[in-house]
């Protein structure tokens, strides 16, 4: 234990005590909240590839913070925001389909009405049609989710992240293979 001996005066102890409520500022912790610190996501492709002409899946997988939820697609109170996924069409990729799974159903006091939110860990997905034109090798797909986060009290303000995904458009003679299928598995398109 540190002693302050008596050749100590106030202004040492007080240093001595400053210095230990800014570690937590210089360790990169604070009491604002950050983005990353509510929700957390990944996303993944389904395959290691993908030819011209043909379909892929990328699935983002969503990491709510315990005791926190986010908004989904459909609300029905108005002065909310819905979470939205929307995928970029350029570079010949067109989104074929948008997956949400479906919601939880929750009464919160902050609303008059029971809300449709996501807890916990969540798979949303899309499904990709690349165009015959595609140029082959390394492309890059662009996505935004818009969501909201709540607790049992209150929300915060809307979020957006981006997102640069990279996926490989190979030759019709290449072999593709499907990845992260424990991930895919969960999405249901039609």
């Amino acid at each position: 234990m540190l002693k302050f001996t008596s050749q100590s005066n106030l202004r040492n102890r007080i240093a001595f005590l400053a210095s230990f409520l800014c570690i937590p500022f210089l360790l990169g912790f604070s009491s604002s909240w950050r983005e990353g610190e509510v929700l957390d996501v990944k996303t993944y492709l389904s395959c290691d590839g993908v030819h011209p002409g043909g379909i892929i899946d990328v699935a983002f997988l969503l990491d709510i913070l315990p005791g926190w939820h986010i908004n989904a697609p459909e609300l029905a109170d108005p002065y909310l925001i819905p979470c939205t996924l929307l995928i970029e069409e350029e570079n010949s990729v067109e989104v074929a389909e948008v997956y949400y799974p479906v919601p939880e159903t929750r009464a919160y006091t902050f609303s008059e009405v029971e809300l449709q939110v996501y807890e916990g860990k969540v798979v949303l997905g899309a499904r990709l049609k690349v165009g015959d034109a595609v140029i082959q090798g390394k492309n890059l797909l662009k996505a935004s989710f818009l969501y909201q986060a709540c607790d049992d009290i209150s929300c915060m303000a809307p979020e957006t992240l981006q997102f640069e995904i990279p996926f490989q458009v190979v030759p019709a003679s290449a072999e593709i293979k499907k990845i992260n299928q424990e991930i895919f598995a969960q999405l249901k398109f039609r």
